[in-house]
């Protein structure tokens, strides 16, 4: 009896998860994945730092496109089929014990990335190596496209599918040297930034680097701006609130309550807990006060200027630095062009796409795999559903 076959391009997240669910629904057809690299998921193999951010609870999410920047609308559509929490069960129903942290971000308990590369893997016919188009796979009865984020999606267009242009997302910033460099290693665990001019806006956890800022905050910042940062060559003013979403008159009042119960004391030796000791000094410095100025010989311009410093310090963003193995792009497949429940293509039945690949992504917390195994699944369910 001829057994349909499924060809799967790219065997990352998306790929092998649509593999799996294709199986697990389907068990009578025949999927083979075929994958460019010399290694199927690579990039699972090093996110979460090896440790594998798999989802998140969503505990703290409030509304999609606070973290899908782009296809929050889809992203909530086909979540009602597959979520967070099947996610979570799928992967426990497979022998991965999972956690979720404080933030929410789930990991295996393991803590160790190639326990779910090990899972995906299990029992498919992967051919890595291979890269092919979609004129190698005209004998295949369906093909589903996991290519992830890509700069070059040319063999794509030329097929007649709508791209949105690339652009990278998720990355630190560089910014124009100013003597923050020297405090690399230091976190500011509430902080907001934004760019000057724009709605572009983010908070969480900042960490100040060799050459510039990164963080879950800053990649945040780099997800919903990636587009525009793109536009603008990557050079914007980037401004800081050190101190979250405390405003420069409550800031300012902070510094008067300073200011009375340290009045003999250094300014630069009574610094906020929130701030480290040297990033204190640092904007101390940056407010124009001496090391040896005591509260009590603070001015009204100097309070008013260190009370600025705090809440919007502003800074020269100079371009990007890469961020480790974990590329991110913004772009790709326009959502126009595919069958929002099945992701099937509109001008090309039988053609599906899954994953990066779409213009769908997500900020940094376990948000981009949740995306990925939630459009694998939508598109497994639709293959299933067509050779019923």
């Amino acid at each position: 009896m001829y057994k349909q076959r499924i060809a799967i391009v790219g065997a990352g997240a998306a790929g092998c998860f649509a593999a799996q669910r294709i199986l697990e629904l389907c068990p009578d057809v025949a999927v083979v994945l075929f994958e460019a690299q010399d290694r199927p998921l690579k990039k699972v193999a090093v996110t979460g730092g090896g440790r594998c951010n798999l989802t998140n609870s969503f505990q703290l999410v409030t509304d999609l496109r606070e973290v899908y920047p782009r296809g929050h609308q889809l992203m909530r559509r086909l979540m009602y089929s597959w979520n967070q929490w099947d996610t979570m069960s799928w992967f426990e129903e497979h022998g991965v014990h999972l956690v979720i942290q404080e933030d929410e971000c789930v990991f295996p308990q393991s803590q160790r990335a190639m326990e779910i590369v090990g899972v995906l893997r299990r029992e498919l016919d992967i051919r890595c190596g291979n890269r092919v188009g979609l004129d190698d796979l005209q004998d295949y009865d369906a093909i589903v496209i996991t290519t992830g984020g890509s700069r070059n999606f040319s063999w794509l267009e030329s097929s007649g599918v709508e791209i949105v242009p690339p652009v990278p997302s998720l990355f630190p910033l560089r910014l124009e040297p100013s003597g923050l460099e020297q405090l690399s290693g230091a976190l500011v665990e509430d902080s907001v930034a934004t760019i000057a001019g724009t709605k572009f806006r983010a908070e969480g956890i900042t960490l100040i680097t060799h050459n510039g800022v990164s963080g879950p905050c800053i990649l945040r910042l780099s997800s919903y701006a990636a587009r525009y940062l793109s536009e603008q060559s990557f050079q914007a003013p980037l401004v800081m609130n050190w101190f979250g979403d405390v405003t420069e008159d409550d800031a300012l009042e902070l510094l008067h309550s300073m200011a009375t119960e340290n009045a003999q004391k250094l300014v630069c030796n009574t610094h906020p807990g929130q701030l480290t000791s040297r990033h204190w000094e640092f904007l101390v410095s940056r407010a124009g006060i001496g090391r040896e100025v005591r509260w009590s010989g603070v001015g009204r311009k100097q309070m008013n200027r260190l009370a600025s410093v705090l809440t919007a310090d502003r800074y020269k963003i100079t371009g990007r630095v890469p961020h480790k193995e974990e590329f991110v792009t913004a772009g790709g497949v326009s959502l126009r062009s595919v069958d929002s429940s099945t992701l099937e293509c509109k001008s090309r039945p039988g053609l599906y796409f899954a994953g990066e690949v779409l213009d769908v992504d997500g900020v940094t917390g376990g948000f981009n795999l949740q995306a990925a195994w939630t459009m694998a699944d939508a598109v497994a369910r639709a293959v299933a559903e067509r050779f019923k």
